[in-house]
Parts: C-alpha cells; sequence; structure tokens
C-alpha cells in the first residue's frame, strides 16, 4: 500500500512571525525559475531571485524568504516572501546548489539584519 506524503507548507517555515500584514510582503518573482519554499532571496531591479552568494551585489545579498513554491519557469509572477519580523526553521529554507557554510552563514547574517531569524529549534 502506497504511503501518502504531506507537502511542506508555511507552517513547516514559519516558526513565529510579529504579524501577518507587516511580516510578509508581496513581491514580484525574476522569471526563468522554479521556486521551492524557504527559497533564500536576493533583491535585483526590483525582483527578487534566487540568491548568488559568489555573484555581485545586489545578488548576493539575502533579504527575504520566499513563502510558497512557485513555479516561474515561463516568466515573472507575483509571490509573498517573509521580509521582516520572524523566526524560520533553519532547515527548512532552500539555498542555492554549491553555497559554502561560510556564505551561508553571511546570508543568515544578512536575514538576521531584516529581522529574519533563522533557529534549529525555538
Amino acid at each position: 500500500m502506497a504511503t501518502y506524503q504531506q507537502p511542506k507548507d508555511l507552517g513547516d517555515l514559519l516558526l513565529v512571525q510579529v504579524s501577518p500584514g507587516w511580516t510578509k510582503d508581496n513581491i514580484t518573482l525574476l522569471g526563468g525559475h522554479a521556486y521551492a519554499l524557504g527559497q533564500v532571496l536576493a533583491k535585483v531591479d526590483h525582483k527578487h531571485q534566487p540568491l548568488d552568494p559568489a555573484g555581485k551585489a545586489p545578488a548576493n545579498k539575502a533579504v527575504a524568504v520566499l513563502a510558497e513554491p512557485i513555479d516561474a519557469t515561463t516568466g515573472d509572477k507575483p509571490a509573498v516572501v517573509i521580509a521582516r519580523g520572524a523566526v524560520l526553521a533553519l532547515a527548512e529554507l532552500t539555498w542555492p546548489a554549491g553555497i559554502t557554510a561560510e556564505q551561508k552563514a553571511q546570508a543568515l547574517d544578512q536575514l538576521n539584519a531584516h529581522g529574519i531569524v533563522a533557529r534549529a529549534t525555538l
């Protein structure tokens, strides 16, 4: 008999938020990517995109975390991000392939500066 695997949702990622209307923002995701729940994002030219820790500023600066999975492979898409005032589950964050421990620590510091704290547990 097959077993059902419950997909991850915002409740798995978002442990604490200051206020839903303040913690989350509506944004535009850059097309050409399939984004996962918990994707760490940078903001370039008024659009959010996957963090590129080895890239040039501002693409290498973590500013938000995606609050829903979005398939934007066919073009720019609206989305909801966690932008400030939240505690997130560290294990639920989605990082770019090949990110180093140092780059991850730097991105976590950048998120912390926005009031987004990632914790292993509460």
